[in-house]
């Protein structure tokens, strides 16, 4: 049992890096967190989000937009998420495959599919109240190493997944004509699965294993939006959302090096800490057909300078010295002179670490995202819709040179992710 606490360090890379991927709470990209959930602004690279109240799915990118509509309104969005990272090692990496048979792999690519899927309504209740509430739902193998036994990065990660289901109840109020805002109350529901490799005690031992199952948490925060029309052709929108702290829990299953028999069903607690951030938008009426987007957002990632994590047996903390993150988008909305719409919009997110502190459960570098999307307009009551987004999560280059956890060992994972991509296809239908 004297081990439970060093491996339980091992296990936290992977549950946080995890956690943080699919966790969907927060719509905005830059660090952690992910903007891709459906709605029709995916189009944008999210670029306007924030001003955009034109449909069910403002209720999520900026309650106070709720008043702007004039009737209840209803979104179902679905999305297929189709991932690939593929790690390539530099030359004279000191960690061998396991039981010491030769030098470690690349991994294979640790990637696959994913669905997410999402749920919007609003309310207008009077001419100044509105109310309004999301769920959204995002599940699938998050990260798989083809190779998993005799990947180079095994102790971080071999196989980890994520179920998160957020919801997120908003009200509105109508300040003026030209300006509302909104309260929210976003509550996650988080399970966590994962598998994790224990080195041995000695060169070509056999390797142990670490198996977190049935982590869960719930984790609660709060927002406030602004939503001001300055002129009749321009708009602002501000979005504030505060940090949300999760502590998930769950069990561990540790099989020892050597094949011995570890310990059952221990306790594991992971303390997470996700951003507070920031989001402004601004849109420009060019012309009646063409809207002119952009936003820029703040993520607060210098939080996360320390992660505790504890078990029955004891307790630790890693070590971060992360940066805060900047998000820069700019689009597009084009009226077409029929019942289309069309959407376009790139953005660029800052990298939160450096190679030497990034770990191979946590692939993400800077971003850079490339959107298109499309509304038609069926009828007076129904508004089809889909986008799609490309983004390139950098090279996510690792120079991480120094010992192996719990033996003290020598041990150096340095190279990048020469395929680090992700590619969102979406689909909605808003009812009025």
């Amino acid at each position: 049992m004297t081990r439970i606490p060093s491996v339980t360090r091992i296990a936290a890379f992977a549950c946080f890096g995890v956690l943080c991927l699919l966790h969907p709470a927060v719509v905005q990209a830059g660090g952690l967190y992910l903007t891709e959930w459906g709605q029709p602004s995916m189009g944008t690279s999210s670029a306007g989000a924030t001003v955009l109240a034109e449909d069910a799915s403002v209720v999520f990118t900026n309650p106070a937009g709720i008043v702007k509509l004039e009737e209840a309104q209803m979104m179902v969005a679905g999305m297929a998420i189709f991932t690939s990272a593929k790690f390539d090692q530099s030359p004279g990496t000191t960690v061998t495959a396991a039981g010491g048979a030769g030098p470690g792999s690349n991994g294979g690519d640790a990637g696959g599919f994913a669905a997410a899927g999402s749920f919007f309504y609003v309310r207008p209740v009077s001419e100044r109240w509105g109310f309004g509430t999301s769920v959204i739902s995002v599940s699938g193998a998050v990260l798989d190493y083809e190779d998993s036994g005799n990947f180079v990065g095994r102790y971080w990660a071999e196989r980890s997944s994520l179920l998160t289901v957020t919801v997120a109840p908003s009200v509105a109020y109508k300040v003026s004509e030209d300006f509302s805002i909104a309260f929210g109350l976003p509550i996650t529901l988080g399970v966590l699965e994962m598998d994790v490799a224990i080195p041995a005690p000695t060169a070509g031992g056999v390797e142990g294993l670490a198996e977190i199952s049935e982590g869960k948490d719930i984790g609660v925060t709060g927002s406030v939006s602004f939503l001001w029309d300055v002129t009749d052709r321009s708009r602002l929108g501000l979005v504030y959302l505060g940090e949300t702290e999760f502590d998930f829990e769950g069990d561990l299953d540790l099989t020892l090096p050597g094949g011995g028999v570890g310990a059952s069903d221990v306790d594991v607690n992971v303390e997470i800490p996700l951003a507070q951030t920031v989001r402004l938008s601004g849109s420009l009426d060019v012309s009646d057909r063409v809207t002119l987007l952009a936003t820029l957002a703040w993520e607060d990632w210098s939080t996360l300078d320390a992660l505790p994590i504890s078990t029955s047996a004891g307790g630790s903390a890693l070590t971060y010295d992360w940066d805060d993150t900047w998000r820069y988008a700019l689009g597009a909305r084009i009226r077409g002179a029929g019942k289309w719409t069309w959407y376009t919009g790139a953005a660029f997110d800052t990298d939160p670490t450096s190679a030497s502190k990034r770990t191979a459960d946590l692939p993400v570098d800077r971003q850079i995202r490339l959107s298109a999307g499309a509304r038609f307009n069926k009828s007076e009551r129904v508004t089809l819709g889909g986008a799609i987004t490309i983004a390139d999560l950098g090279d996510a280059e690792i120079d991480n040179g120094g010992v192996r956890p719990v033996t003290g060992d020598s041990w150096a994972v340095e190279g990048d992710f020469g395929t680090n991509r992700a590619v969102f296809v979406a689909f909605n239908v808003n009812w009025k």
